[in-house]
């Protein structure tokens, strides 16, 4: 279950309601429409629990901390622990990620814009930058930006607050293998209440 919220995480939620309530042209402007909510959370001592940023037992989690009625959109607590990394990943639609302790190394690829699972596909780094506490970032794959890696190579754990569209066990979310150039199902899949991993299918 989704922990209580606290005041400033309230105000997130209710920016990403309003956002998505809204006429907005595009995702980046949804996802703009976040922007000072994310920061105000990032800015606040103890705008998320300290039991929402921990890892489970070493491994990289989401701990959610809100997910919206209609299914639109969720907020996840993501912790990576020193020395962890996602792999290379799709996200299939926007996201806003805010940097609340620690920090993470994103590399960004293009290659594919609408991959589908099973599908052999060549990509091709495009940037790499270390986000640190109080760095926002955005995924928008219909700008041709939903390929990335992170990695923690620490000190310490990083946390990231995720605001992602739909819920985390909808959200579109495909691996790349690098070895063999294939895309593989990668599910949020909820191993303990409230936490979730992404998972080979």
């Amino acid at each position: 279950m989704p922990r209580p919220l606290t005041a400033v995480l309230q105000d997130l939620v209710d920016a990403a309601t309003a956002a998505l309530d809204a006429d907005l042209p595009n995702e980046r402007a949804r996802c703009d429409a976040m922007l000072d909510a994310m920061a105000a959370v990032l800015g606040t001592d103890g705008a998320v629990p300290d039991g929402a940023c921990v890892s489970l037992r070493g491994d990289a989690v989401g701990n959610l901390l809100y997910a919206d009625p209609g299914g639109r959109f969720h907020v996840l607590a993501v912790v990576f622990p020193e020395g962890t990394s996602s792999g290379v990943h799709h996200h299939g639609c926007w996201g806003v990620i805010g940097y609340l302790r620690g920090g993470d190394e994103e590399t960004r690829y293009v290659g594919s814009d609408a991959p589908h699972e099973h599908d052999a596909v060549a990509l091709d780094e495009v940037s790499r930058h270390v986000w640190r506490q109080g760095d926002i970032t955005y995924l928008l794959p219909d700008e041709g930006d939903g390929w990335h890696r992170v990695k923690n190579a620490g000190p310490g754990d990083g946390v990231s607050i995720h605001v992602l569209c739909m819920t985390p066990s909808d959200h579109p979310h495909l691996f790349w293998d690098r070895s063999t150039g294939h895309v593989a199902g990668y599910p949020f899949i909820e191993v303990e209440s409230g936490r979730w991993q992404a998972r080979l299918s």
